[in-house]
């Protein structure tokens, strides 16, 4: 009951102050300033909090250190070769519970409070009034009127809505949820209703600093290092800066740097400045640009390379080293460079040199003329190209072409006549009666119209009549159609003839067959000579092998055939063996 009584008035302050920071809307910053929670803090005092000792609080001169070898942090490569250096190796006896673990069984009191309590506790308890004391430690309360807690140099009261507290490192009066003075070390805040106040004394390694809120309409603070900020949010006005950089929002208006103590071009080594959305500034160490949206202004200058871009609507200039430009767009475009030129009055005149290069454009003709002295003439109706090749365009419709190099000379008039000569090639369309094409040596084929070609090669001829004639001889093959009824295809050991309907005819080199009306005959090459037969359909049929002969009268109604030594009859279909 008395460690439970004890925890309960512990958090009472610092359950206060977070309710009443949060009610004011400065609940993250008190916590941040104070360190709420943390030891040393309103939530959570140096010498253990409200209800229970601090650890090290009834530590006495002369307590004895602790056994074993003094052990001090390493620095990260040193933690690291130990752990890679360092032999595992198990306790002595690891089933073993230490002391501290075995004092602390049986009981949720946190090791904190129960660092100072000395092996013995006295209670008293008088109706309403409580006392307890272990050791350096003690706890008195008139519940719910009073409480304290001692121990050296810490003590905390609680008076109904009122706390107080004295110690070393922090000391605090609060009467919540109005009025709370705090100390923190060096730090001293001081909080009435909306209105807050911080105070930090210079001391070890945090420079000197204040603060003044008075929630949620202003904020301010500045440390002695030179960072700070002032924050008005009803008027939108935002700055934060250090001794080298900051940034300042004022509405529409913002600042941003670096290299400086505050929003000055002559200073800040980089900065970036406006008022949103008409006007933009910014430069660095090496560039610098400004931007007008409403008066469609950009400008840009960069010291790499000594380049500079500036707009002003139509106005555009531009700079560098390799030449410069300006334009009023988009009518008039002027640029420059070394030894080169270009002007454009836009849709009127156009004129450019490069080196040795010219170039004339007017709504009447263009005029160009290259490094190696090709020139080019166009104007309406006519054009001319004059360099390693030439060209001559009258109209759309004629075009005459010449590569001398290669000996090309060709002519179009568009769309019905086409020459094109060449050592590699003779070409000519009359669309659409009449075509040749000729490759010497190759090949040559004519047209005419769009139903006849003859075609010679090196390799034989072809004449065809579309759709109905084709004729052709290839490498000892040739093939005539004259469709639909005859077919021949030949082949230097085959031979396939179709004229429809009564001429079939299909040979090799080893075999015949033939068809003719009502007639077939068959011969193909066999051991000792060949075998052949005819058949005169439906009346007869006959034939002969190297080993015999054979006859038949209507399919069998009579026949004979002998093999060898053996023969045999057919009389009314019906087989009759004459000889073995």
């Amino acid at each position: 009951m008395t460690s439970l009584v004890a925890r309960r008035f512990r958090v009472i302050p610092g359950a206060l102050l977070s309710i009443a920071c949060a009610a004011i809307g400065l609940a993250p910053a008190a916590a941040h300033a104070q360190g709420l929670g943390q030891p040393g803090s309103m939530g959570q005092p140096p010498g253990g909090g409200f209800g229970g000792p601090a650890p090290g609080g009834s530590k006495k001169k002369g307590t004895p250190k602790p056994a074993g070898p003094e052990t001090h942090a390493a620095s990260n490569d040193e933690a690291q070769q130990s752990l890679q250096t360092a032999e595992p190796s198990l306790p002595a006896d690891p089933t073993a519970i230490p002391p501290s673990i075995a004092k602390r069984i049986g009981t949720d009191v946190d090791e904190e409070y129960a660092t100072g309590l000395g092996n013995k506790v006295e209670r008293d308890f008088y109706g309403p009034y409580y006392q307890e004391k272990s050791g350096s430690y003690r706890f008195r309360t008139l519940f719910p009127l009073w409480a304290e807690r001692t121990m050296p140099g810490d003590r905390a009261s609680l008076f109904g809505f009122y706390y107080n507290r004295r110690s070393t490192n922090v000391d605090a009066d609060v009467l919540f949820p109005a009025f709370w003075r705090l100390r923190d070390h060096e730090t001293r805040t001081t909080v009435v209703g909306p209105f807050m106040h911080r105070e930090r004394e210079a001391g070890g390694k945090e420079p000197a600093r204040h603060d003044n809120w008075l929630a949620p309409l202003v904020f301010e603070g500045a440390s002695a290092d030179g960072s700070g900020y002032f924050h008005v949010p009803p008027l939108l006005t935002f700055t934060q800066h250090s001794a080298h950089d900051g940034l300042n929002i004022v509405g529409p208006m913002f600042c941003k740097w670096k290299g400086g103590p505050n929003c000055d071009v002559r200073t800040a080594d980089k900065i970036d400045m406006g008022l949103a959305p008409l006007y933009f500034y910014g430069k660095d160490e090496t560039s610098e640009y400004e931007i007008i949206p409403p008066l469609l202004h950009y400008y840009h200058y960069s010291d790499i390379g000594n380049k500079s871009t500036n707009l002003w609507g139509p106005y555009l200039a531009e700079h560098s080293p390799e030449g410069d430009v300006f334009n009023i767009m988009p009518f008039f475009w002027h640029s420059t460079g070394k030894n080169e030129s270009h002007t454009t009055l836009f849709p009127l005149f156009h004129y450019g040199y490069k080196g040795s290069e010219r170039l004339i454009v007017t709504p009447l003709f263009l005029s160009s003329k290259g490094e190696k002295g090709e020139s080019t003439f166009v104007t309406w109706g006519y054009a001319r190209y004059r360099g390693r090749t030439s060209l001559d365009m009258i109209t759309p419709f004629w075009w005459h072409y010449e590569d001398p190099d290669i000996g090309l000379d060709t002519k179009l008039l568009f769309p019905f006549f086409y020459k094109s000569d060449s050592p590699r090639h003779e070409d000519t369309v009359v669309f659409p009666f009449y075509g040749h094409f000729k490759k010497p040596g190759l090949s040559e084929t004519t047209w005419v119209t769009p139903l006849f070609r003859h075609t010679t090669s090196s390799t034989g001829w072809e004449t065809d009549l579309y759709p109905i004639f084709y004729s052709g001889e290839s490498n000892g093959s040739s093939h005539t159609v004259v469709a639909p009824i005859f077919w021949d295809f030949k082949k230097p050991h085959s031979r396939s003839t179709v004229a429809l309907p009564l001429f079939f005819r299909f040979s090799d080199d080893t075999s015949v067959s033939q068809l003719v009306a009502n007639t077939y005959y068959k011969e193909k090459k066999v051991d000792g000579g060949k075998d052949w037969e005819f058949h005169f359909f439906p009346a007869f049929s006959f034939g002969a092998s190297p080993t015999g002969h054979w006859w038949n009268v209507l399919y069998g109604l009579a026949g004979y055939t002998q093999e060898g030594s053996a023969s045999r009859m057919r009389l009314l279909y019906i087989p009759i063996k004459l000889s073995e």
